[in-house]
């Protein structure tokens, strides 16, 4: 399949994506705090001393709080 276009079309796409990251960064400045990054959990080390306990703790936590109330994203 060729990906061959002409280069009216291709300009077009161009001036179309140029135009998508002006608005984009526009609206960054307009709004800086709306895209934020969420923190990942970085877990628990492998070095840390009581891992095995704070993972059982967790687990029970988790099966005390049941299937009703769902962490967005989680199990998806």
């Amino acid at each position: 399949q060729s990906k061959r276009i002409s280069a009216a079309q291709r300009y077009k796409v161009e001036k179309r994506v140029a135009e998508h990251h002006r608005k984009q960064r526009k609206e960054a400045k307009k709004n800086p705090g709306a895209h934020r990054k969420l923190k990942k959990d970085p877990g628990i080390p492998n070095l840390y001393p009581h891992k095995e306990k704070l993972l059982l703790q967790a687990e029970a936590t988790k099966k005390k709080v049941g299937p009703s109330t769902r962490v967005k994203g989680e199990g998806e």
